[in-house]
């Protein structure tokens, strides 16, 4: 087992819990997925599994090339190694990846104006997320494109099709990834209102973003999550 594994594995588990309490996992169909710092190992979701029987012990350990590390007689999907692990041959900054066909964000993926920032909230995400055009199932190895189009930005709206949101930790990714959802949730409902909204300067933008990553606290909000999972 690799150094710090054990704790990885704890936290993914914890956060395949977080995304089934919130309603934004589709049965057995989308995917999860970290990797172990300083090495070419990865943890993805294990294939028909539901994410409220996830695991720490049920998670399956592949390498960037998608060969099998661990032996607990689980597999993986195979959208799953091709959408996570070219990313992480990318970007060796990202440790965790949340890949979700949740409803709001799937919303917004289908929209041609794409995210729209309307609020405060929205503003985390403020030149910082990328599209991927729609190309079908993600059988074949579509993640050099969805991985190319993600290029340095934290967060891709696949159009169409869903939302993948990535950091450092399994804490900042699920941290990113709660908020994503909550903006695409407001954005949708901003626009069922028919009124047009007060536009934000750009400047103002990225003076909210820049201060957005000054004082996030993903560490501390993972907390939350432990204790709201521990408590169902």
């Amino acid at each position: 087992m690799f150094a710090n594994e054990t704790d990885i594995r704890h936290k993914l588990a914890i956060a395949h819990h977080v995304i089934a309490h919130y309603g934004w996992d589709e049965l057995v169909s989308t995917h999860l997925s970290a990797r172990i710092p300083a090495t070419d190992a990865v943890l993805i979701t294990p294939k028909d599994t539901a994410f409220k029987n996830v695991t720490a012990s049920n998670l399956v350990l592949v390498n960037l090339e998608g060969e099998y590390l661990s032996d607990n007689g689980h597999q993986i999907l195979k959208q799953a190694a091709n959408i996570h692990l070219e990313t992480y041959k990318q970007r060796s900054d990202i440790m965790c990846m949340i890949h979700t066909h949740s409803m709001y964000p799937t919303i917004v993926s289908s929209l041609s104006t794409g995210f729209q920032f309307t609020n405060q909230n929205s503003l985390r995400f403020y030149d910082d997320i990328a599209y991927h055009p729609f190309d079908g199932l993600a059988l074949e190895n579509e993640g050099a494109a969805i991985a190319k189009a993600l290029g340095n930005k934290r967060v891709l709206f696949a159009n169409n099709h869903g939302v993948i949101t990535t950091g450092t930790s399994v804490e900042e990714s699920l941290y990113y990834h709660f908020h994503i959802e909550n903006c695409c949730e407001m954005l949708v409902k901003t626009l069922q209102c028919g009124v047009k909204t007060h536009p934000i300067p750009k400047e103002i933008c990225k003076i909210t973003k820049q201060q957005f990553d000054e004082v996030k606290t993903p560490q501390v909000e993972f907390r939350y999550f432990t204790d709201l999972v521990n408590a169902g």
